[in-house]
């Protein structure tokens, strides 16, 4: 176990870039989980390159822990390198699972979920939970879309980032194109004349929900491409809804008809 007393120990100042800078995170393929909850839910399978807690911290708290990927810090320290407002005195540096396009195995009966252009930190990452909760096979994020493992993102998947393949940085064509080939329906949520309620929508076969930016919903290239136009009845009039909160209902409904066949 190593002892750090100083913010200017070279590891530090890594931890404080790869915290702040995607750039930092995306060069080195790695990125930071805090708290003890999550840095325990951490599969045995990810590599951890550090553990870095503060002296409180026993080794029976966290598992899997590797005495010579163990770093303690001082309080002070942890403050400083944490993006929490109430450190929990335990984080790892972790290395990014890959998930490459190519990689991806689409069945043709598999449930998936599209993000095009998803710009808020906190709706990938809740987005990200709940397909985890849903038993979704696997997410896309299109290129633009907020960075999977920044601090914010990171935390709110509450560590079901570690349980869904997700992959990143492609184009949303590339996607529909894989999709496509593997048999898999598309669905988009979007207002057209064409749309049809999600509960009066039959998801059978393989599924994949498309959700656009929070702000101008799905692109042209999606709404032209895109197999079935869906969207949520609102009967109290509420003009639209926050994206997670658009895609659980959707999520919810495409498992609850899959789960009753």
């Amino acid at each position: 176990m190593i002892n750090i007393t100083s913010m200017q120990n070279a590891l530090i100042k890594n931890i404080v870039q790869l915290q702040k800078k995607k750039s930092a995170r995306k060069k080195q393929g790695l990125f930071v989980v805090e708290g003890i909850r999550a840095v325990n839910e951490i599969p045995a399978s990810v590599e951890v390159i550090h553990y870095i807690t503060t002296p409180e911290i026993i080794a029976d708290e966290i598992k899997h822990l590797e005495a010579k990927k163990w770093v303690t810090v001082t309080p002070e320290i942890f403050k400083a390198i944490s993006e929490t407002q109430s450190p929990q005195g335990a984080m790892a540096v972790v290395k990014m699972p890959e998930n490459p396009l190519e990689h991806i195995s689409v069945k043709e009966d598999g449930f998936y979920l599209v993000l095009e252009n998803l710009q808020d930190p906190g709706n990938l990452g809740t987005i990200i939970r709940t397909a985890h909760a849903f038993n979704v096979d696997g997410v896309f994020l299109t290129k633009g879309t907020v960075d999977l493992y920044s601090p914010k993102v990171v935390r709110s998947t509450m560590s079901s980032l570690f349980h869904v393949p997700v992959v990143v940085d492609c184009e949303i064509l590339e996607y529909m194109s894989a999709l496509n080939k593997a048999g898999i329906t598309t669905y988009a949520t979007h207002l057209s004349d064409s749309a049809k309620s999600i509960y009066e929508t039959k998801f059978e076969g393989g599924v994949a929900l498309i959700i656009g930016n929070e702000g101008n919903g799905i692109s042209y290239e999606v709404k032209e491409k895109v197999e079935k136009h869906i969207i949520i009845p609102m009967p109290g009039g509420c003009e639209s809804l926050n994206a997670s909160v658009a895609t659980s209902i959707c999520l919810y409904e495409v498992m609850r008809q899959r789960d009753c066949k």
